[in-house]
Order: structure tokens, then C-alpha cells, then sequence
């Protein structure tokens, strides 16, 4: 019998959620140790279609040049499973050890951008329903003026008259709705995508965190308040999906319209970090089993080398004091008890 765990993935437009999702399940080979007795798989045939994107994002290192790439040159449009009237796209993916049965499935839901404005009640309810929930956070939003995006808000309706947030979708929002007299432990992961030029060195990165943290700091506020501050780990994670292109400046500076630069010509796609957010879902997953011990071993018996191989990946975590030079922008805000 599969466990599921269910993961929401939010995001603004073209922030580049399905190019993280793409990169997670692409670096994990790349990432797992010999030692580590763990695979995952693609459920069906248009689940391993996830891993397209990571094509098109290396393409972006084919010019012998450095001419400037412009948003949609990094970020690859999302192509994948999307149908007439389907509000979210599901990634299938079992986990379990090499060559054995697996035991558990995640399932990714990716909510597009756009479609968010009329679908807010089915993603409060599926935020409700999931262990985890990913944000995907734009960087630029967070560190550069010309961009005049908030990045509380998920979404906004650009026809609409209204001069306050009626026309738009907002982070806070949801989670005050959807974290109502919480009863089982969350784990958020804020993940900063687009932030190569910023995690090269440790003033940058510190920068960054303390950034997302001025910004976020409303839902943050709310997330530390005493319904959820027990219930409720959240942790930054940041991603390079591309590791050698990085933000260069706004075309203008009246509009979103961000330019990429290699960092030479010889550069090569070299996503970093990727495999972080895996780490801390399943770091968070194997806590819940250590706590409740009785309902788990329903799920897994007393499968120790499933659950050693598990630990063992885990221990791979970025923290900021677990990292001696450089944290990275890496920090666990709270909940630590739950991880």
C-alpha cells in the first residue's frame, strides 16, 4: 500500500514553478549518493514528461555568446498535462528503495498563476488537505525596485477596476483561510527561484533572507501567531534552476521585464540546490513516523532499511548553521520541532 503525500505548489505567473518541479525530480539522481539506497519514478508516462523542461533550460546555454536572455528565455512556458477546465497539474512520483517495491507516492499540484483568481476556494481547500505546501518566490520581486511586483500577491487581475487587493490574490489570504483551528502539522517551503545573482557570497545571500523576511513578514506574522506557531514549520530554500545565468537588469523600469546574462561563454547549465525541498518534505515525512509510530507501521512495517535509507538523504539539509562559510540564504524560521 502507497502512503500519499500531497504538495501544493503556488506562485506568481512565469515565476518559474515548473521549472523547479522539473529540476527536483531531474537532480535526484544527480544528487544521491551510491550509499543511499533511495529512488523516485514517474508514475505514468506524462509524469516523466516533467522532465522536459530541464531541455529548454539548458538551450538557454547554447548561444556562444552573451547576449542578454529575457524571462522567457530561463523560464520555459508550462506546456505540461494542462487542460480545458483542469484548475492544477499533478506530478505523480514514487519513492522507495533501488529495485524494490515502492512505498510512497508524492504528488506534486502545480496551480497555475493565472488561474488562480477563480479558484481560490478549491486552493485553500487543497492547502488544507496537503503535509506541504511550496512557494515558489520570484527573487526579482524581492530585490529589485524596477519590478513593482508584490510578491504576497499570487496573482492580479489586470482588467479589473478595482484601485485595492479585490483584484488580486494573496498569499496571506489564503493561508489565514486555510489554517483555520489547524489539527496535523504543515510544513511551508519558501523557495526563492531566479536568486543565482544573489547566493554566490554570504553579504548577497544574507541580503536575500533578509529580504524575503521584510517582505513576507505579514504572512510570516500570521504563520508565528498562536494558532499556527505549533503546527506549522517553515523554512527558505533557495534554488538556482540554471546556476550559471543570472539577473543582469529591468528593460524598463515602469514593467516586470527582467534580462539573464551567462557568467562567461563557456558557462554550462549547472542547477544547484535543487534538491533541497525534497529533503526537508521527506525530513518532515520520516518526524511524522518517529511521532506517531502505531499508524505508520500499518504503511511500512518495520521496513528500518527504507527508513534508514530516508534519514540518511535527509542529513543532506541546508541550515544556516549547518553550513560554516556561506548559509546561502538556507533558514529554518520556525517550526524545528517538526522537522
Amino acid at each position: 500500500m502507497l502512503k500519499e503525500f500531497n504538495i501544493t505548489v503556488l506562485g506568481q505567473a512565469r515565476v518559474g514553478k515548473t521549472s523547479l518541479l522539473s529540476s527536483i525530480y531531474y537532480e535526484f539522481d544527480q544528487v544521491i549518493s551510491n550509499d543511499i539506497d533511495l529512488e523516485i519514478r514517474a508514475v505514468n508516462e506524462e509524469d516523466s514528461l516533467l522532465g522536459k523542461p530541464v531541455i529548454d533550460m539548458q538551450k538557454a546555454f547554447d548561444t556562444s555568446t552573451k547576449m542578454p536572455l529575457n524571462n522567457a528565455d530561463v523560464v520555459p512556458a508550462t506546456r505540461l498535462g494542462r487542460k480545458n477546465g483542469v484548475t492544477d497539474i499533478k506530478y505523480k512520483f514514487t519513492l522507495g528503495q533501488k529495485n524494490k517495491k515502492p512505498k510512497i507516492q508524492l504528488v506534486f499540484r502545480d496551480y497555475p498563476g493565472e488561474q488562480l483568481l477563480e479558484n481560490q476556494h478549491e486552493v485553500v481547500k487543497r492547502i488544507r488537505e496537503c503535509d506541504v505546501t511550496m512557494i515558489a518566490v520570484d527573487t526579482l520581486s524581492l530585490m529589485t525596485d524596477e519590478g513593482k511586483f508584490d510578491p504576497l500577491l499570487l496573482h492580479r487581475n489586470t482588467n479589473s477596476n478595482d484601485k485595492g487587493n479585490n483584484g488580486s490574490v494573496g498569499v496571506l489570504r489564503i493561508f489565514q483561510d486555510a489554517y483555520k483551528d489547524l489539527k496535523s502539522d504543515k510544513l511551508i517551503l519558501l523557495v526563492p527561484t531566479k536568486c543565482e545573482k544573489w547566493t554566490g557570497d554570504e553579504a548577497s545571500a544574507t541580503l536575500l533572507l533578509d529580504r524575503l523576511k521584510l517582505k513576507y513578514e505579514p504572512l510570516l506574522r500570521f504563520l508565528n501567531s498562536d494558532g499556527p506557531r505549533d503546527r506549522v514549520a517553515v523554512v527558505v530554500t533557495p534554488v538556482e534552476t540554471l546556476g550559471n545565468i543570472v539577473y543582469a537588469y529591468m528593460s524598463s523600469k515602469e514593467s516586470y521585464s527582467p534580462n539573464f546574462l551567462k557568467k562567461s561563454v563557456f558557462s554550462k547549465y549547472a542547477p544547484k540546490n535543487c534538491d533541497q525541498p525534497l529533503r526537508y518534505i521527506l525530513r518532515f515525512t520520516l518526524k511524522r513516523f518517529l511521532e506517531n509510530q502505531g499508524f505508520w507501521f500499518d504503511l511500512f512495517g518495520w521496513d528500518k532499511p527504507f527508513l534508514n535509507a530516508i534519514n540518511e538523504f535527509t542529513k543532506g539539509c541546508k541550515t544556516e548553521t549547518s553550513l560554516e562559510e556561506n548559509s546561502n540564504g538556507f533558514a529554518v524560521l520556525q517550526g524545528e520541532q517538526l522537522l
